[in-house]
């Protein structure tokens, strides 16, 4: 890939640094827990970054996700965001309406939460979650993880999950395949500083969807957690997810995912 006005900035600041005559770039930290926010250029973004982002939808299975009238997982236990970081939570339900882009969640012991939500959204779509975005999709530093090299893309949704305004949010996609490999996403209906940022593997290709089936977070005390149940298109409407318990064909538990 050619380098972009960016890579050539961050070639440069490495260089000053290096002799002693600029702070290191917040970039360059990104992999920390606590990383900072990438600097993006102001402006109507990259069209290449808004290329890549629309390559690795296709590599996740877009046009078969378009199809789906129902998506319906879940878990055996999950990671629940909080303005402290994400805290673990017990078994969990989450429904997915490719259509309306509607997404419910239910776990045990913890009350609905559209931030909740929304955030497995991202991490279960990744690219997939943004094929209607029409905003700037900017080039940040590339990481390695796991091996992988991975371009980092970064963007503004507005509005945000939970409702609020608006979240920063990072993609982080492999060279190779364009798979999503890690996902950072600014969490502000909980806090100015609230943030989640997990890795994301196990991907499997179900229903012609490629689906990530294990997350981690990025934290000092990470969590790991699972999909456990998958099946697709039960056929109910979306005021089904509107009650509690979920109504008519929602309520059963995803079914069990058989090996790989």
């Amino acid at each position: 890939m050619p380098a972009t006005p960016l890579d050539l900035t961050l070639q440069r600041r490495r260089l000053l640094h290096r002799l002693g005559l600029l702070p290191l770039s917040p970039l360059l930290a990104l992999t920390a827990c606590a990383a900072p926010w990438p600097e993006v250029p102001a402006g109507a973004g990259s069209s290449s970054a808004r290329a890549r982002l629309r390559d690795a939808a296709d590599a996740h299975g877009l046009a078969a996700w378009q199809r789906l009238q129902d998506v319906n997982l879940g878990f055996e236990a999950i990671a629940w965001p909080s303005a402290n970081g994400l805290v673990s939570a017990g078994a969990a339900q989450l429904r997915l309406l490719p259509g309306p882009g509607i997404s419910a969640l239910q776990a045990t012991g913890m009350a609905p939460s559209a931030v909740a939500a929304g955030l497995h959204r991202l991490l279960l779509l990744g690219p997939l979650a943004l094929a209607g975005f029409d905003s700037a999709v900017n080039w940040a530093e590339p990481v390695t993880l796991n091996g992988q090299r991975c371009d980092h893309l970064n963007l503004r949704l507005a509005p945000g999950l939970g409702g609020a305004a608006s979240d920063r949010l990072s993609l982080f996609i492999d060279r190779d395949q364009a798979w999503l490999r890690r996902l950072q996403v600014s969490l502000s209906a909980l806090g100015d500083q609230a943030m989640a940022q997990v890795d994301v593997a196990g991907h499997r290709r179900l229903h012609g969807v490629l689906w990530p089936l294990l997350f981690k977070s990025v934290a000092a005390t990470p969590l790991a957690w699972a999909v456990s149940g998958l099946d697709v298109d039960r056929g109910y409407p979306a005021s089904a997810l509107q009650t509690r318990p979920w109504a008519d064909r929602a309520a059963a538990p995803a079914a069990r995912l058989g090996p790989a």
